[in-house]
């Protein structure tokens, strides 16, 4: 009871001059918790927002499952390196920021590498800390030893998990691709 009276004595009385990071540093950590949101990056704003879960995992760093190689380079720009994947068969587009997969021009996967903090899923960025995990996605739907998945409709997201717990990369696949 006293955390939610201080949350919303919190949120009603504004600290003087203070900015949204302000107001975080502000509140005690009972407080914090209380709050229990996830936090996206809206790159228009520059702020910090509370996110929204999402029903359908349409792109992942700007890239559908449905993107064309022509799409990804309008999207992303020239690649940093363009290697082939001799195992699969895809040819890999290495961005600053993702790899894109592509198997007949087009998009097979999207990856994101091991040094990995957040994610933008459907124009949200989300950090990959568990509770915002949950507040987007909910549940995994599938638990694994080497990470957990998340599906929506035909998409899903795999976050790999090294044995200690730090995250190892994220894809974006076919979920009938499984």
């Amino acid at each position: 009871m006293l955390n939610a009276l201080l949350l919303l004595l919190g949120l009603l009385s504004p600290l003087n001059g203070s900015t949204p990071t302000a107001y975080d540093k502000a509140l005690n950590p009972d407080v914090k918790l209380a709050m229990g949101h996830a936090q996206i990056h809206d790159s228009s704003v520059g702020e910090r927002t509370a996110a929204s879960p999402v029903d359908e995992i349409n792109t992942l760093n700007d890239v559908s499952l449905a993107d064309t190689r022509k799409d990804v380079i309008s999207k992303k720009g020239k690649p940093v390196k363009i290697t082939k994947d001799s195992l699969i068969g895809c040819t890999e587009y290495h961005y600053k920021d993702v790899t894109v997969g592509l198997f007949e021009d087009q998009v097979y996967y999207v990856h994101l590498g091991a040094g990995s903090k957040e994610m933008k899923v459907n124009e949200q960025w989300v950090e990959l800390q568990p509770s915002s995990l949950t507040r987007i996605f909910g549940p995994a739907d599938y638990i694994a030893e080497d990470g957990v998945v998340y599906t929506r409709g035909y998409s899903a997201i795999k976050i790999y998990k090294s044995p200690k717990g730090g995250i190892q990369g994220i894809d974006l696949f076919d979920s009938a691709s499984e």
